[in-house]
């Protein structure tokens, strides 16, 4: 960690430290040289503890607390963590390990990446269902027959699988956008909305046959609808591919 190499170098005291034999000789004594060991750990613990608390909101309290969880973890089971250290010099490292699980740190990671719900919010799902295609524009797809289902077989068989199970989640599963926001974390159920209507100005045979028909926008969607459970049911939703970038979802 090149960070804690400078704040070593850059630290009056820390750049005189021998990290290897201050935790040999805490070992073999922990009580009697605790405190050597807390005037040399404390300035990382701190200063790594503040880094990883920006932006967590609470930033100095945060980092308080996180370095007197990290000396309670080395000082609880008589020193144990202490004791069955074998880093040879790496300890900076092994105090950044410390920090890192203790539980004021995790919660608060937690909780930024896996931000509660409102139930307000969830309540007030602007979301409507996938409509039904209407019959005049039905009529005219059995008219296209087989070879509409063949283009779009094509077409859907060069999407990124992202975007293949986007599309089957959406219009075959019946997910909401909220759901399916919720599951690949796009950012808001709008913005998955707009990717889905970036995907289906993407399918060149839906957009060929809307354009012709003189289709409305919630129609279109309606067709591909129709089309994904079509190919859904034959499987062509799946896909071992490993591609790196998908129509809908590169800009992320």
């Amino acid at each position: 960690m090149r960070h804690l190499d400078l704040l070593i170098l850059r630290h009056p005291h820390l750049r005189n430290v021998d990290f290897q034999r201050l935790v040999q000789r805490v070992k073999k004594d922990p009580a009697a040289h605790w405190d050597e060991l807390v005037d040399a750990s404390a300035p990382i613990v701190h200063t790594m503890a503040l880094r990883m608390a920006d932006g967590l909101g609470n930033r100095d309290p945060l980092a308080e607390e996180a370095t007197l969880q990290t000396f309670q973890a080395l000082a609880r089971d008589d020193y144990a963590v202490v004791r069955d250290y074998v880093g040879y010099g790496k300890w900076p490292s092994e105090l950044v390990r410390i920090l890192q699980r203790t539980p004021v740190m995790s919660e608060a990671r937690r909780a930024r990446e896996y931000p509660p719900v409102d139930p307000a919010i969830a309540l007030d799902d602007p979301d409507q269902p996938v409509p039904v295609l209407e019959p005049k524009y039905a009529e005219l797809l059995e008219k296209e027959g087989e070879r509409f289902f063949v283009a779009m077989k094509r077409v859907v068989g060069v999407l990124h699988r992202r975007d293949r199970l986007m599309l089957g989640f959406r219009y075959e599963q019946g997910l909401s956008l909220r759901e399916i926001d919720q599951i690949f974390r796009v950012g808001t159920p709008d913005r998955v909305g707009k990717l889905l209507d970036r995907l289906l100005g993407y399918l060149q045979p839906i957009r060929a046959v809307g354009d012709a028909w003189e289709m409305p926008h919630e129609q279109r969607h309606a067709l591909l609808r129709v089309v994904v459970h079509r190919l859904y049911g034959e499987g062509t939703m799946e896909t071992d591919e490993d591609r790196t970038t998908g129509p809908a979802l590169q800009h992320r």
